[in-house]
């Protein structure tokens, strides 16, 4: 037998006294009849059954509100302020039920004075989805309560293509908050923001520039690539730093059109990839931005090897191979861009030190010079006997700069049979300027050798403690 559909008001009144009966299943069906009926004295009652202790009762109380629709609108939304959240958050669904009718009341009680209100009215007009809403919505992303302004993020985005012009808009407010919230709407919103923000960064003001790039970034979409790589010769400097953010936050997406900016016309295009893909750090740029070394502009060229040091250890042979290149500039950049590796580069760099051609001995020496990491001494004294006399110059003032860490193993080499070399010993001892060569150095007053006594007499000049017996 089909169940009797009730619609007489005589019923009302009864209906509401068995929402208090004992058995969860009356109180169910009394609910689910009073939405059935929609009268109005049902209001109060179903809002009360919101806070009934079987789910079951709280949900239809909520289905019967929103049939009952317009009337329940104010008492569902001053229940926003129950202290209880599954109170609130059947209000929000009852609301949205209701849908279009309750706009208008749900935009007046964005400006409450209960926070709470404010909040879940923002969450409520997102769940309705009524492009009415996007304008007080926007203004919502001041609201001094945090969560107003996340629930108003939420619902910008869940209104969705409407709401992106005006989000655009709101780029250039005045009000950082304002500004920082539509960024992060317009990332929610997503690739259909992409287009509009790209346009935006032909037309836009330098505030529209700027933060349209920051949301492309968090989008990363690969339609926006071209347009944040054409940012980097935008007049503002928060522009194109933006866009460098932006490139670097997209990652291995942006690697390949980044390498191919290395050779754009523009030099702001080639010198703020080169710093992208530094920062980026893909083993994919290291021969683009080796051969960037050869850019004519001296700011690329430095931007080339910043950016190799920042990649590390990839770099680093294809660099020592370029120590030996034709062109000076490149051997220079390559010797500073393994001078910003350090750590990583020295063994390959202590290896190179027998390459048979002595610019690149130069070369390496001066970089460890530089690095002044305690691995490369041994093979440093070694190159004090280096047949090439800039060599074994290099090699004196690498260990001079690697300083008091040598000085042990350079005191055992005034020994060494070679007069040559310890003239160089002598020469790099006198550069540490360490205290402990004092007594050794006085031995070697009495060399054979009168040459190796003269470097004697200079280093200890050189050393600044004075001697005490």
């Amino acid at each position: 037998m089909r169940p009797v559909r009730i619609k007489d008001e005589r019923a009302v009144e009864p209906l509401i006294a068995a929402l208090k009966d004992a058995d969860p299943q009356v109180r169910q069906n009394a609910v689910e009849a009073l939405g059935k009926i929609k009268d109005i004295r049902a209001i109060e009652p179903l809002i009360t059954a919101l806070k009934d202790n079987d789910s079951d009762v709280r949900w239809n109380a909520i289905w019967a509100l929103g049939e009952i629709a317009i009337p329940a609108i104010e008492p569902l939304i001053a229940s926003f302020k129950d202290e209880e959240a599954r109170v609130r958050e059947s209000a929000v669904w009852a609301l949205s039920e209701i849908g279009e009718p309750a706009v208008e009341r749900l935009i007046d009680s964005l400006k409450h004075g209960n926070p709470q209100i404010r909040w879940h009215a923002a969450e409520t007009l997102g769940e309705i989805k009524d492009v009415r809403a996007i304008e007080p919505l926007i203004g919502a992303l001041k609201d001094e309560d945090s969560r107003v302004r996340e629930n108003a993020v939420f619902s910008l985005r869940e209104i969705g293509l409407q709401s992106i012009a005006p989000l655009i808009a709101a780029l250039k407010d005045e009000d950082v908050r304002i500004r920082e919230h539509a960024v992060w709407a317009l990332m929610e919103i997503g690739t259909p923001a992409v287009d509009p923000l790209v346009t935006a960064l032909k037309f836009g003001d330098i505030r529209v520039r700027e933060n349209a790039i920051r949301a492309l970034g968090e989008i990363k979409d690969a339609i926006s690539l071209d347009a944040l790589i054409n940012a980097f010769k935008d007049e503002n400097t928060r522009v194109r730093e933006n866009a460098v953010a932006a490139l670097w936050r997209m990652g291995e997406l942006a690697v390949d059109p980044l390498i191919s900016a290395l050779k754009h016309e523009d030099f702001n295009i080639r010198y703020k990839a080169a710093e992208t893909l530094g920062k980026i750090k893909n083993a994919r740029a290291v021969e683009p931005l080796i051969a960037a070394l050869r850019d004519e502009d001296t700011r690329m060229r430095e931007n080339a090897v910043w950016a190799l040091g920042k990649i590390g250890t990839p770099a680093v042979e294809p660099l020592i191979a370029n120590l030996k290149d034709e062109d000076p500039r490149v051997q220079e950049n390559a010797v500073w861009a393994l001078g910003k590796i350090g750590t990583p580069a020295v063994e390959p760099l202590i290896a190179n030190l027998k390459d048979e051609d002595h610019r690149v001995r130069e070369h390496v020496i001066e970089i460890l010079g530089k690095i002044k990491d305690a691995r490369a001494i041994e093979p440093l004294i070694t190159s004090l006997r280096d047949e090439d006399s800039r060599v074994r110059e290099n090699a004196v003032w690498a260990l001079g700069k690697i300083g008091s860490s040598a000085v042990e193993l350079l005191i055992t080499s005034l020994k060494d049979n070679n007069i040559y070399f310890r003239i160089n010993v002598v020469a790099a001892l006198g550069k540490i300027k360490d205290t402990r060569a004092i007594e050794p150095l006085i031995a070697a007053l009495h060399d054979e050798d009168s040459r190796v006594r003269k470097n004697v007499a200079w280093a200890l000049g050189e050393i600044s403690a004075p001697y005490s017996s």
